[in-house]
């Protein structure tokens, strides 16, 4: 496997998820099934349309009261949400500055604008610098209208990045990105837990 660009993913792969936490703070606020509504693999339709930044948060927070028939506050709702997000591994953190030194490193996340701008301020407190610092772009599927696994998705990257599909690694914890990946060329690791990016042999 040779390549000359690496594009990660942020949750489960540089950043870990607790769907756990998330799922039983929304029991104690009353949404007892909360994942009926979002999970690694599936999700609502306004989860998408919020990851595709088609709904703005507002908007987002409306639906979710509508849908679960409860008076939750937007702050309320977003601060649950945010619980899906741990913190930053500094360990894989400075990986990332090191792979830097022989790679052009990328980020590529479906994500929307609350867990956004939870994550940028998690890696400023906790890092000392923004996230988009350690790479040479980053790419956010709210922000592009787009999301994995979709090979639209790709493409679009690797043209606003000026990359080629052969010479670019994508690495995901899930199957189907890693999937519609490689369909839009892209060479692949598929990282599944309990491995994490430090387990990489990427020719450091």
């Amino acid at each position: 496997m040779t390549f000359k660009n690496i594009i990660f993913d942020l949750g489960g792969v540089l950043l870990d998820l607790d769907f756990k936490g998330m799922n039983r703070k929304f029991q104690n606020l009353g949404i007892q099934d909360f994942e009926k509504y979002f999970t690694l693999k599936k999700q609502s339709s306004f989860f998408e349309e919020l990851e595709l930044g088609l709904l703005t948060p507002a908007e987002f927070c409306e639906r979710l009261r509508q849908e679960s028939q409860l008076d939750l506050e937007d702050r309320v709702i977003e601060e649950a949400w945010n619980l899906l997000l741990k913190d930053f591994n500094r360990e894989r953190m400075r990986y990332l500055e090191k792979l830097s030194k022989k790679y052009k490193i990328f980020l590529f996340s479906n994500t929307n604008s609350i867990h956004a701008q939870c994550f940028e301020q998690k890696c400023l407190e906790q890092m000392g610098r923004s996230l988009e610092s350690y790479f040479e772009k980053v790419f956010y599927s709210h922000g592009l209208h787009l999301r994995k696994p979709d090979k639209e998705s790709f493409l679009e990257v690797l043209h606003l990045a000026g990359l080629q599909a052969s010479e670019t690694l994508f690495i995901d914890d899930n199957a189907a990105n890693i999937a519609g990946a490689q369909e839009s060329g892209l060479q692949t690791i598929h990282l599944q837990s309990p491995q994490t990016i430090l387990d990489l042999e990427l020719g450091l």
